[in-house]
């Protein structure tokens, strides 16, 4: 008896060494009601591992700034805490949202729009790990409208007198009408000097007031009144009165 029970541990000991080695095969049924087999056994330790652990909740980021760039519409929102990355949706008019981009920067600059439509964005924030996913809640999400307008292109600068100088861009039929900045700064900085803007619906006024051998900056940008609100294109190309 003694030898019976001396084998059968020894084999009880090697099968279960030998279980580490082997494949073990699960039956599963999927949507078309087959059974498939998955081997299930010898994983890799980074599938088995998921990582470091997922937060409850994500806010939803709030969108800080949007606005009208040379390269497109440029969107800034505030950081998630214990975020990993975030997803931009965007929609045009009355369609439905789409997503636009997933990324891990807390700002994005839409170059696919186009000259005189509105848009609106929408930002989600989320988090993952190997297996699993969270992310912030859509109804809580902050969405911001925008109408994009392409900036103005100074294209000449006329001076019919020693004070007056006619300046030409190409006209944005999108646009209601133009706002002119001329500063004897080529920052255009309030500190450092005088600002003077002009608003106008012309796209080739004449500009009067210049004092004479003083160099003055000029830029331009285009305006479209939408109910209460005003949208701004970016600052065109700088030019030089002198």
């Amino acid at each position: 008896y003694g030898s019976i029970v001396i084998i059968s541990l020894v084999i009880l000991i090697s099968c279960n060494v030998n279980s580490y080695d082997c494949d073990v095969f699960a039956e599963e049924k999927n949507e078309e009601q087959n059974t498939e087999t998955d081997i299930i056994c010898n994983w890799p330790e980074d599938i088995i591992d998921p990582g470091p652990a997922l937060p409850q909740y994500l806010s939803a980021p709030k969108i800080m700034n949007i606005l009208n760039t040379n390269k497109g519409i440029k969107v800034q929102w505030k950081k998630v805490n214990n975020a990993h990355g975030y997803r931009i949706q965007r929609k045009l008019g009355n369609s439905k949202w789409k997503d636009l981009k997933i990324l891990k920067e807390n700002q994005y600059t839409d170059k696919t729009v186009e000259n005189g439509k509105k848009y609106q964005y929408k930002i989600y924030a989320y988090a993952s790990n190997s297996i699993d996913f969270i992310e912030s809640t859509g109804t809580k999400s902050t969405t911001k409208k925008i109408l994009y307008l392409k900036a103005p292109v100074i294209s000449n600068i006329k001076k019919s007198q020693n004070t007056r100088y006619k300046i030409v861009w190409k006209k944005n039929k999108k646009a209601d009408g133009y706002k002119i900045q001329i500063s004897t700064s080529k920052k255009f900085k309030n500190n450092k000097s005088k600002i003077k803007e002009i608003s106008t619906y012309k796209f080739n006024p004449k500009i009067y007031g210049m004092k004479k051998k003083k160099s003055y900056y000029v830029r331009i940008r285009a305006y479209k009144v939408d109910g209460k609100q005003l949208h701004y294109s970016a600052w065109s190309n700088i030019k030089i009165l002198k």
